[in-house]
């Protein structure tokens, strides 16, 4: 990659610390674009004054430039999604038209922020990538589904504007192609877009990905007196809560029935009020909020649960357990997005029975789980290298 290649990045929100999964995955890819000798300029919205140092310490080469956010009432009261409406466009379009081009492309690195990339390519004339984590619609009306009163209003409100802005995009002469993260999402765009669209998987921090091949995963170790089942995730995402839900009233009595001394952590950010009080009602759950690194939690773990019910994109956290060789139960919803055989890969179970006996038997097949923890921890390693996948984006902005 020439070190003379020029972005200007637009992300969706401040992305230290990198303790989540779409700020995992957003700092990562700076990180590898960095390290490419990619030189960029990264435009962070953000309600709050950045530590401007610490960014530019942490994307080496990079200069990082906060936009202001407005969340007062009033972005909420317009036709276009808060998302947008949140993130105004004003302050920037002045900065650009008195600016000359310094950049060879743009890269709106969500959905959230393509309103503020679309005016860069705009004013500067540059080819405009946009990275979609999700198809933020559909996620919106499953918290409109899941949400009753003002809530579900706003909710449902902010879905069909939502609907209009990416049909906007989809057709935009100022988007040169969308790279979704979940392959699933992709085939779903590319059937109502006609800008170009194709899969982009995600980025993972380089540690994750040099775990050597010689390493024997953790599960491979467990025994009976500590074997242990992890999710980790917001902790105040309603999808992530219905599924918390979902595994401990349908699958954890059968598990602990089979596994007695089994224990199940919950690790993650944010706890919504009363989840405390809820998970201490079940026998062998521990909660453990807003721990500086999940890290040492996998490496602990003899597997990961991924009970998705709902939503859309990838879920990072799961990957990242499969990057560290921890073999994964997931049901389909929560393994989407990858072109991972189930079964070799990981193990997939849509009800909570075959859920419950999917974790079990790795639970009493340690040989069984260190064969999935190393193919799942094989895939992650071949197909998510950050070279080959900055050289995708390279491809797709530079004109034929």
């Amino acid at each position: 990659m020439s070190d003379s290649t020029r972005w200007i990045v637009v992300v969706e929100e401040p992305f230290l610390p990198a303790d989540a999964g779409g700020r995992v995955e957003t700092f990562s890819f700076l990180t590898a674009a960095s390290a490419a000798g990619i030189r960029m300029q990264i435009l962070v919205p953000s309600r709050e004054d950045l530590d401007i140092a610490a960014y530019e310490e942490a994307v080496p080469g990079s200069a990082v430039i906060r936009l202001p956010r407005d969340d007062s009432p009033r972005a909420h009261l317009t036709s276009r999604p808060f998302m947008h409406a949140s993130r105004p466009v004003g302050p920037l379009r002045r900065a650009l038209e008195s600016t000359p081009p310094q950049a060879d492309a743009v890269i709106s690195y969500s959905c959230r922020s393509s309103h503020l990339g679309e005016e860069i390519a705009r004013i500067w004339k540059l080819p405009h990538l946009v990275r979609a984590h999700n198809v933020d619609s559909e996620f919106f009306r499953v918290l409109a589904r899941s949400s009753s009163g003002p809530r579900g209003v706003a909710y449902e409100l902010e879905y069909h504007k939502l609907r209009l802005a990416e049909l906007a995009m989809h057709h935009s002469p100022l988007v040169t192609c969308i790279a979704d993260i979940s392959l699933e999402d992709h085939e779903w765009r590319r059937t109502r877009a006609s800008v170009p669209t194709f899969h982009l998987p995600p980025f993972l921090p380089v540690g994750a990905l040099r775990a050597t091949a010689s390493t024997t995963p953790a599960a491979a170790a467990g025994t009976a007196a500590d074997q242990r089942l992890i999710f980790v995730g917001s902790l105040d995402t309603p999808t992530n809560i219905e599924a918390l839900r979902w595994f401990l009233g349908g699958c954890w009595p059968t598990i602990r029935v089979h596994h007695p001394k089994s224990i199940f952590q919950v690790v993650g950010r944010r706890p919504e009020d009363g989840l405390a009080a809820w998970l201490a009602g079940f026998d062998g759950v521990e909660l453990h909020t807003d721990v500086p690194s999940v890290a040492g939690y996998l490496t602990a773990a003899t597997l990961s649960v991924n009970p998705m019910r709902s939503g859309s994109g990838v879920n990072i956290k799961a990957i990242e357990a499969m990057a560290t060789g921890i073999p994964v139960v997931s049901t389909p919803t929560g393994s989407r997005g990858l072109g991972w055989t189930p079964g070799v890969d990981l193990l997939v179970a849509d009800e909570p029975s075959a859920f419950a006996a999917a974790a079990c038997e790795l639970l009493d097949n340690p040989g069984r789980a260190t064969e999935i923890g190393l193919a799942c921890r094989a895939f992650v390693r071949r197909e998510l290298d950050h070279a080959a996948l900055i050289g995708r984006i390279q491809e797709h902005l530079t004109p034929s």
